[in-house]
C-alpha cells in the first residue's frame, strides 16, 4: 500500500493544485490586457464548470499530444534496450568506470544536462536520457530523490541560466521588449555557472548523506545473462540520438544568424536522379532544416533508433515487441501526467485569474525598483504555475509589464526575471512539466522531494534578485 501511494503521490498534488485554481476562478474576478494599452480590463467571474473541465481535458491529445507520445517513444525505446543484455553491461561499465568516485559522475550529468538546456533549449527532450542515469544511479547506490534533484534539477538549471536557446517562448519575450539574442549573454553565462555551482553542492551534499554501499532494489534497471554482450550499439544510439537533438534544437537563426542547415536541406531536397527528387521523396514533406525540430521529428529520430538498436543487437521480432510493449507501459503514467497538467493552460486562457492575483503584488511600487525586482519574481513564479510553459507565461507577463512600466530600459531585467523564474518553478511547482513527468516515472514522493529541495529553492532566488537588482 505504502509503494502505491508513492506512485500516486504526484498525481494528487496535481489535482490538489488543479481544484485550488478551479476554485480560483470561483472567487475572484476575471482580468485581462486591454489589446489597445489602455489598462487591465476588468470582468465578471467566469467560474470553471464541470462541462468546462471535461471539455478542456478532452481537447487535450490534439494540441498537446505530441508531449504524451515523446514520453512514450521514449518508454518503447527503453523497453527494447532491457531486451538487450548490452544496455545492462553499459551501465554496468559506467558504475566501474565511476567506482568511488560517484560523484563526479553526478557531477558532469548535471554539467552537461544544465548546458545543454542553456545552448540548445532541449528542456523536456532530455527525459532520453534519464532512465538511463537514474538505472546508473540506482546501481551506485543513489536514492531516487537523488535521481530526481540531478535530473530536474540540472535541466531546470539550464532554462534559469538560458543562454543561447532562443525558442518559442525566448523569441516571443524579445520581440515584445525589442531585445536581441545577446542581450546580458554575459550576466546570463554568469548566472547558469552561478546557479549550477549551487545545484551541484546541494545535490553532493544530500547524495553524500542518502547513499547506500549496495545497489538500490528497484526496476530501473535490467539483468543481464550474457556479460561478453556488446555495448557499443546502444552506446553509439545514444551518441547519436544527442548529437541530433543538439544540432536540430539549437536555434541557429535566431541565436547565431546561421542558415546553413536551412541551405542544406533545400540542397538535398533539389537533387534529383533523372528528374526525380530522390531525396525530397524519401524523407517526406515533413522534414525541417535543423534549428526548426518540434517533438514530432524527436519522436521520428528515437522510433527509427528504436528499430536500429533491435536490429543491431540482433533481437527476434518477438523480443523487439514484446520489449516495445512493456516499455510502453512503463510509461504510460508518466506520458498522462505530461499530458494532463495542459489542462491549467486552458483555464489560464479562458479564465484568466492571473493578472486579478498578481496585479496588488505588483503595484506596491510604481517605478521599477529593487522591491519590483522581488515583486516582479514572485508573480513571475506565480504565473508560471498557473501557464505550465514559459510561451503562455511570458505572454501574459509581458504584455502586462508593457503597462505597467513605461521605461523601455528595464525591459532587459523583466525579461531577465521572467526567464531565470521560470528554471526556478520548474523545480518545484507541481505544473512543471518535467518535474511531475519524472516524479511520477520514479515513484518520488513529491513532498519527500520539496524537503529535499527547499534550501537549493531559496539560494536560487536570492541569486535571481541580486543579479536584477544589479542589472538596473
Amino acid at each position: 500500500m505504502k509503494n502505491k501511494v508513492k506512485k500516486y503521490s504526484i498525481f494528487k498534488v496535481v489535482c490538489v493544485a488543479l481544484a485550488v485554481v478551479i476554485l480560483l476562478t470561483w472567487i475572484f474576478k476575471t482580468t485581462s490586457v486591454d489589446p489597445y494599452g489602455t489598462g487591465l480590463v476588468k470582468d465578471e467571474r467566469i467560474q470553471v464548470g464541470l462541462f468546462d473541465l471535461f471539455n478542456y481535458l478532452t481537447a487535450l491529445p490534439q494540441a498537446f499530444g505530441y508531449i504524451p507520445l515523446y514520453v512514450l517513444a521514449v518508454g518503447g525505446f527503453y523497453g527494447v534496450l532491457y531486451k538487450t543484455n548490452g544496455y545492462r553491461n553499459l551501465l554496468d561499465k559506467l558504475v566501474y568506470k565511476y567506482e568511488e568516485r560517484e560523484w563526479v559522475f553526478l557531477t558532469l550529468v548535471m554539467i552537461i544536462f544544465s548546458v545543454l538546456t542553456s545552448v540548445a533549449g532541449i528542456n523536456f527532450a532530455l527525459i532520453l536520457l534519464f532512465p538511463m542515469v537514474f538505472a546508473t544511479m540506482m546501481l551506485m547506490g543513489y536514492s531516487k530523490t537523488t535521481a530526481v534533484m540531478t535530473t530536474v534539477g540540472s535541466v531546470s538549471v539550464g532554462m534559469l541560466g538560458n543562454t543561447y536557446s532562443v525558442m518559442d517562448a525566448q523569441a516571443l519575450i524579445n520581440s515584445f521588449f525589442n531585445l536581441s539574442a545577446s542581450t546580458d549573454i554575459v550576466v546570463r553565462i554568469i548566472t547558469l555557472v552561478l546557479a549550477l555551482i549551487l545545484l551541484i553542492v546541494n545535490v553532493l551534499m544530500y547524495a553524500k548523506k542518502h547513499k547506500s554501499d549496495s545497489p538500490r532494489n528497484g526496476y530501473l534497471y535490467p539483468e543481464s545473462d550474457d556479460k561478453t554482450a556488446k555495448s557499443w550499439p546502444i552506446t553509439l544510439a545514444f551518441d547519436f540520438m544527442l548529437i541530433i537533438m543538439v544540432l536540430a534544437c539549437m536555434s541557429w537563426v535566431n541565436a547565431f544568424n546561421k542558415d546553413v542547415f536551412t541551405n542544406a536541406l533545400t540542397s538535398v531536397q533539389e537533387f534529383k536522379i533523372f528528374g526525380f527528387p530522390i531525396f525530397a521523396k524519401i524523407l517526406g514533406s515533413g522534414v525541417v532544416a535543423f534549428g526548426s525540430w518540434s517533438y514530432t521529428q524527436l519522436i521520428c529520430l528515437i522510433v527509427v533508433m528504436t528499430l536500429i538498436v533491435a536490429f543491431m543487437c540482433k533481437l527476434k521480432v518477438d523480443e523487439a515487441i514484446d520489449g516495445y510493449v512493456a516499455g510502453l507501459s512503463r510509461a504510460v503514467r508518466p506520458a498522462l501526467m505530461a499530458a494532463f497538467v495542459f489542462v491549467f493552460v486552458y483555464i489560464s486562457a479562458y479564465h484568466p485569474v492571473l493578472l486579478t492575483i498578481i496585479d496588488p503584488l505588483m503595484k506596491l511600487t510604481k517605478s521599477f525598483n529593487w522591491i519590483a525586482v522581488i515583486t516582479t519574481s514572485v508573480a513571475s513564479v506565480i504565473s508560471h504555475f498557473f501557464n505550465v510553459e514559459l510561451y503562455y507565461s511570458a505572454y501574459n507577463m509581458v504584455q502586462y509589464a508593457e503597462l505597467l512600466f513605461t521605461d523601455t530600459k528595464v525591459y532587459h531585467v523583466i525579461a531577465y526575471l521572467l526567464q531565470t523564474t521560470y528554471g526556478l518553478a520548474s523545480i518545484f511547482v507541481p505544473t512543471s512539466l518535467v518535474l511531475v513527468t519524472t516524479l511520477s516515472y520514479a515513484g518520488v514522493k513529491y513532498t519527500k522531494y520539496l524537503k529535499a529541495v527547499w534550501k537549493l529553492l531559496l539560494e536560487l532566488f536570492v541569486l535571481i534578485v541580486i543579479v536584477g537588482i544589479i542589472l538596473l
